[in-house]
């Protein structure tokens, strides 16, 4: 990805999504954390964070899904999960424990990223409580995904978690290959081409 030395185009909503979490920031603190924001442009499909390395940045893609994947004993893509844009992003695991990554997280959509180092992002948190309490939100954020993801996948079957991301994340149809839908729902290609079609039994 390109360096930018400013993040023009997002910043505004970025820093609003700041305000949203935690209404207490004042501008010199955003002032002072956005100075650890680097700005970057990624093309479609390009891999952000790699199997096999530390995680080190925690992200803010503004216009594309991303993809987390890892391969599985056949080799194959398994898609974990996907994010929508405008949402921070990181492989958390890695990025908290500092243990090399076993996943790859993948942009689907030419995009500019905003990225700050997890070093950076822990300087903030030392030096302003307001950052910390942003860093808060951001765990308690991750833990209540968790929660939703794995309770969907053990409680639904397949068909209503379908019908959810296509209520809830219709980009991710738009825009994601049927096989990551399919790996994501943890069903065949086929099963999920007969849940889209209306001739599933439930899975």
């Amino acid at each position: 990805g390109a360096t930018n030395p400013t993040p023009s185009i997002m910043k505004e909503y970025f820093v609003n999504e700041l305000l949203r979490i935690n209404p207490a920031f004042t501008q010199e603190e955003i002032d002072k954390g956005m100075e650890c924001f680097e700005s970057k442009f990624f093309k479609a499909k390009e891999i952000i964070s790699q199997e096999g390395q530390f995680a080190e940045y925690l992200f803010f893609a503004d216009s594309s899904i991303t993809r987390c994947y890892y391969h599985n004993q056949k080799g194959e893509e398994s898609t974990l999960w996907m994010k929508p844009e405008r949402t921070f992003i990181a492989e958390y695991k890695s990025f908290t424990s500092g243990e090399n990554s076993r996943f790859n997280l993948q942009l689907y959509e030419d995009t500019e990223v905003l990225m700050i180092r997890r070093k950076d992002l822990l300087g903030l948190f030392k030096t302003s409580n307001n950052w910390a309490v942003f860093g808060g939100h951001l765990t308690e954020v991750l833990h209540a995904t968790l929660i939703d993801v794995f309770w969907n996948l053990l409680a639904n079957d397949a068909t209503s978690n379908y019908r959810y991301i296509e209520y809830a994340f219709p980009r991710f149809i738009q825009v994601a290959p049927l096989k990551d839908i399919a790996s994501m729902l943890q069903i065949s290609q086929v099963s999920l081409s007969r849940i889209r079609s209306g001739n599933q039994l439930k899975a």
